[in-house]
């Protein structure tokens, strides 16, 4: 701004000088429009070597003191037509760096201004005159508002569709970077927050059971202990999934379509429910709620969210693929089992389980008896076969809080949460009784004594079962280390 009005100053004097220097209308007053110009100068000067210090409220009053030069030096050249273009100079600027209102201000003191010159000089045709320079000014004055606002909204729609597109870069980072099922999901509705100038967003999926809606994630608000029924319940969540569609509410409190508690809970004035789709399906809805009421969603808003679902439906797709992987990487290939991976992450929690809660805890390792002898005389796809079933037939004697796992070749690890030593021994007892195709097994059998780590209860297990076989195979072992006082033994 300094620097533009320095340029205006100079111009100025340097227009006013060559006026004076070439031929011109005897009636100037060379010596005052002389001082006129030198003032012009010093103004110049000082703007720009001040553009850095000095304040832009300073401005206001230099553009005001080149319209009471420009005053003066149509005073004294006593001809209002001569230097009135100068004027034109004063609105430009007033518009460009202050605004509409100061410009509007800058514009009026510069009619002001140029009426007591047309007054004082009596000027003839001093109304056209005014109309005619000050007019000048404002239509410069609008020319310029007009472009000043136009660049303005660029720069406005520029920034904000920089901001979401580093939201979506965002998203697309963390889905890249991740190696966690859940982690992008609240990133996306952080994201949609964001470009979306929005109070709230969920990530609303369906549950296992396929009977409800459940929001896997949120930013601004949590829903973790609520869930939408499928049916029977209006929704704005089931009515995008069904359809496919996006929902947009104006009026969220009097929507009827809409779950009235989520409102309340949300706050929500206005909201979107935008359909996640894969492969043209529906599989999430990614919910928006905004606080304050919105009367239209602007095409740009609606885009980006629409991104976001894509995203979303990228994440999904991760997530579940994350599963999968994980799944197969802690279950045993041949019998369906948990492996020894899994194994080894679940009893530690088991064993941290039952000293919080204070239950029994059973730990066994059951082991095929001469099973290599089984291979070489049916070869080792009937092993393999035998492996299966027997997992299928001990599985069907247990509970389903009860873990059996495939510890690795022939030999089974088992944990029983909440059972008793006796009962432990006689559940053993029966799975022994089941191996199938007349072959036998070894057990070992070990209780928790409420203080032992896993890995020790484990190892008293698997001594058992070295007495089990030392006694001659095709039994059940208990571990020699008594139950201590309280539980069963």
């Amino acid at each position: 701004m300094w620097l533009t009005l320095g340029g205006l100053f100079l111009a100025g004097a340097s227009i006013g000088a060559i006026s004076l220097l070439l031929p011109h209308p005897s009636q100037f007053d060379d010596r005052e429009i002389w001082s006129n110009i030198f003032v012009a100068g010093a103004a110049s000067l000082a703007c720009v070597v001040g553009s850095r210090r000095l304040p832009a409220w300073c401005g206001q009053l230099a553009a005001v003191g080149g319209t009471l030069v420009i005053t003066r030096a149509l005073y004294y050249s006593h001809d209002p037509s001569f230097y009135s273009f100068f004027y034109v100079w004063v609105g430009l600027f007033a518009f460009l760096f202050f605004g509409r209102e100061w410009g509007i201000l800058h514009m009026a003191l510069v009619g002001i201004s140029y009426a007591w010159v047309l007054i004082e000089v009596g000027q003839s045709a001093q109304v056209a005159h005014w109309v005619m320079t000050v007019a000048t000014v404002a239509v410069g004055g609008i020319v310029i508002d007009v472009l000043v606002r136009r660049v303005q909204r660029g720069a406005i729609e520029s920034e904000s569709r920089a901001r979401n597109l580093a939201a979506i870069g965002g998203v697309a980072h963390e889905l890249a970077r991740t190696t966690e099922a859940d982690a992008a999901r609240p990133a996306i509705c952080e994201a949609a927050v964001e470009v979306a100038g929005a109070s709230s967003a969920f990530l609303w999926e369906p549950e296992a059971s396929g009977t409800a809606m459940v929001a896997t994630a949120s930013s601004g608000g949590g829903f973790s202990d609520a869930a939408l029924p499928l049916v029977g319940h209006p929704s704005g969540v089931v009515r995008a999934l069904v359809s496919a569609a996006p929902l947009f509410v104006v009026n969220a409190p009097d929507h009827p379509g809409i779950d009235q508690e989520l409102v309340r809970r949300t706050g929500a004035a206005s909201c979107l429910f935008q359909p996640v789709l894969r492969d043209g399906s529906p599989v999430a809805v990614l919910a928006i709620v905004w606080e304050r009421r919105l009367d239209r969603l602007t095409d740009e808003v609606a885009q980006i969210v629409e991104l976001l679902a894509a995203e979303a439906a990228i994440a999904i797709e991760r997530a579940e693929f994350l599963s999968r992987l994980e799944r197969v990487a802690r279950t045993d290939d041949l019998t369906g089992l948990p492996n020894h991976r899994a194994w080894e992450e679940e009893l530690p929690r088991e064993v941290a389980r039952a000293g919080r809660e204070g239950n029994p805890l059973c730990v066994a390792i059951l082991d095929l008896d001469r099973f290599k002898d089984y291979n070489d005389r049916h070869g080792h796809q009937a092993g393999d076969l035998l492996l299966k079933e027997i997992a299928a037939s001990w599985q069907q004697s247990l509970r389903a809080t009860d873990l059996l796992a495939r510890y690795g070749g022939e030999e089974f690890a088992l944990a029983l949460p909440g059972c008793l030593a006796v009962e432990a021994e006689n559940l053993l007892e029966r799975m022994r009784e089941a191996t199938p195709h007349g072959e036998t097994c070894s057990a070992g059998l070990a209780w928790w004594d409420g203080e032992e780590s896993s890995q020790a209860l484990f190892g008293r297990a698997d001594t058992a079962l070295y007495v089990a076989k030392a006694r001659g195979r095709d039994r059940v072992v208990a571990s020699a280390e008594p139950a201590p006082e309280g539980r069963a033994g």
